[in-house]
């Protein structure tokens, strides 16, 4: 029930509430979030959400490999079909958990303090990982640096990247801003027309 936002409660939203979505993971403010609860936990869940889509990733790539995956025999198809899922999955869940465990480690050298810095670092970190797949010095490189200024652009920008966050909430919870602003055309319309003016 945590996870339904009915209109009601998006009416007395407060900027500086902070809502529980899942144990030990709050989102607190708007529009950014912060994620607090034990580093340890919070590894093992990237750990397992980054197995989880390397998995799913891994299984499509097996059905849509373009050489279909053929044998004599059932279980070196087995064997094929869990090397082509095993090995994404591994990857995936290495990268997010060194980028979990990165920032963990961040926050607590600086105190707790979270901030752009802390997924910089971590971001590099992640990409390092990702970067191993490939073996080459400049590739991880390259994907260090990529994914760390990505993921400290992301902390920076929030999950709101417009401009007018006041229309985004109206399309996201479906309610009015407090203070409606009239556009200056509809303000010349009704001096033109102002026997019309409360339609």
């Amino acid at each position: 029930k945590n996870l339904v936002i009915s209109r009601s409660v998006a009416t007395t939203h407060k900027p500086n509430t902070t809502t529980t979505m899942a144990p030990n993971y709050t989102f607190e403010g708007d529009p950014k979030h912060r994620v607090s609860g034990p580093g340890f936990d919070r590894t093992l869940y990237s750990l397992a959400v980054g197995a989880g889509v390397g998995t799913f990733f891994g299984a499509c790539n097996a059905a849509w490999y373009p050489d279909p995956i053929s044998t004599a025999t059932s279980s070196s198809l087995l064997r094929n079909v869990g090397r082509m899922v095993t090995r994404p999955a591994m990857w995936c869940a290495l990268a997010a958990g060194t980028f979990t465990g990165t920032e963990c480690v961040m926050e607590m050298i600086r105190n707790e303090k979270q901030d752009a810095w802390n997924s910089l670092v971590a971001g590099m970190a992640g990409g390092s990982v990702v970067g191993l797949i490939n073996g080459r010095p400049q590739i991880i490189a390259a994907t260090a640096i990529g994914t760390g200024i990505f993921m400290a652009a992301l902390d920076l920008s929030g999950p709101k990247t417009v401009f007018d966050e006041k229309a985004l909430d109206v399309k996201r919870n479906g309610f009015l801003p407090e203070v409606h602003v009239e556009s200056a055309a509809l303000a010349s319309l009704k001096e033109k027309f102002p026997q019309h003016k409360d339609l």
